[in-house]
């Protein structure tokens, strides 16, 4: 049972935000200790070789976005590290301070955290490669390489026992790394593609060894490497390439919420429901019901998009809808989910309380998880100039939606709460 901080919180709700289930979480808010340890990517690096945001940070926001976060801190990622010097730091018991002159022990940080994500064991292979990037040009010995693929799965082991000793109610996610070196010709390619798949089994297997989690990059990462990697000599990702990495540890992510719906309990998609809930997406009304057959509306389906997906935390641009301001409760959500393209109004308006339809919820999903298909599915209701007929077509090719029994989608029906949790939480395993 992971352990966890409880903290009372009182806040002041207007009336539109009070009638909303997903305005904010209980007075006594579930809050955990987030700690990230590893090397460049834990720390942020850039293309250009500065430290700035990285995927720790942006999952960082999104465990505050949900009301999650009681603390980061990623202090002891550092750039250049292999798993032996992760190794070495618990081992020292390393000291770092911040900029207040506030010190802390990495024995003290891993005791006291809930979550603790790792990314070790790039670096332990990459010492023993040499790259021409004039002649793109490889140079390995590949007894050393596997010498050093070894040394990360027992390092990573090593550190897994150390932190389980420290602290075994914590949640530990590994990652998996990607290949970052696609501008290689074909001939090496293949050697760094068995490297690779090399590097993340060993690192698979000692998470799995040691109760730890492991998340995988590379598929996910290599749907688009060129756009991620801006400088392609470098290993280092743009944002985008960390927000992709980020929302890989996101789905993995265990955020603990408590869950206690009193009217869900014959619900279809009850289970959808708690895990959305439990990963802090979605939450109740203040009468501890869920209320599954309420239609959803756009605002309330944005809040949820928002909360499901990790993205920039930098302010969205004014979207500037003249029935959506900055203090309407979901404003942040709708400016977000309006700048990612995955909603959009018409003449001029969100219409946030307008109910979700069926067709809209289509093409919300399809936009925000960029889902593809050949559009080759149909509906007898689903004319072929429908305007979200492919949206339709290719949530149900992923599997994401069926239709009716009867061959139809009913694309102007509105959609319960209950649905879009069920279509939001298989979208979310893709």
């Amino acid at each position: 049972m992971r352990k966890w901080k409880k903290l009372c919180c009182a806040f002041a709700i207007g009336c539109a935000a009070a009638l909303s289930p997903f305005s904010a979480f209980a007075a006594e808010n579930d809050k955990l200790d987030y700690l990230a340890l590893g090397d460049s990517l834990a720390a942020g690096q850039t293309p250009v070789r500065t430290i700035d945001k990285g995927y720790t940070d942006y999952l960082g926001s999104q465990l505050n976005k949900v009301g999650a976060l009681s603390s980061f801190d990623k202090r002891f990622a550092v750039s250049g590290y292999t798993t032996t010097d992760v190794l070495a730091d618990i081992q020292a018991n390393k000291s770092v301070s911040d900029n207040s002159g506030n010190t802390v022990t990495i024995e003290t940080a891993i005791a006291n955290a809930e979550v603790i994500t790792i990314d070790a064991g790039a670096n332990d292979i990459l010492k023993e490669i040499a790259i021409d990037k004039e002649k793109l040009e490889v140079n390995m010995d590949p007894g050393k390489v596997n010498t050093a693929i070894l040394t990360v799965g027992v390092n990573t082991s090593a550190i897994l026992a150390k932190i389980k000793t420290l602290n075994p109610n914590a949640d530990v996610y590994v990652m998996g790394y990607y290949n970052p070196f696609t501008i290689l010709p074909a001939q090496y390619q293949t050697q760094f593609q068995t490297l690779l798949n090399a590097l993340n089994q060993t690192i698979a297997n000692s998470a799995k060894l040691k109760g730890a989690v492991f998340v995988p990059t590379a598929a996910v990462f290599a749907k688009n490497t060129a756009a991620y990697m801006p400088n392609p000599m470098d290993i280092h990702p743009n944002q985008d390439g960390y927000l992709v990495i980020a929302n890989a540890f996101w789905k993995a992510l265990d955020v603990g919420k408590e869950t206690n719906f009193s009217d869900i309990a014959n619900t279809t998609g009850k289970n959808e429901i708690e895990k959305l809930a439990g990963k802090g997406i979605i939450s109740g009304y203040a009468n501890g019901q869920f209320a599954p057959s309420d239609s959803i509306t756009r605002a309330q389906s944005a809040i949820m998009l928002n909360r499901a997906i990790v993205y920039s935390d930098a302010p969205a641009i004014n979207p500037n809808y003249a029935d959506v301001n900055e203090s309407s409760f979901a404003y942040d959500a709708i400016a977000k989910m309006t700048e990612a393209k995955v909603f959009s109004g018409s003449n001029n308006q969100f219409n946030p309380d307008q109910q979700l339809t069926r067709a809209q919820m289509a093409r919300v999903l399809v936009e925000a998880f960029d889902l593809t298909g050949t559009a080759a599915l149909t509906f007898k209701d689903v004319a072929g100039d429908h305007w979200a007929k492919n949206y339709i077509s290719i949530l149900a090719e992923n599997g994401i939606t069926v239709g009716y029994n009867d061959g139809s989608f009913k694309p102007n029906k509105s959609i319960s709460r209950a649905e879009f949790s069920i279509m939001l939480a298989k979208a979310l395993e893709k």
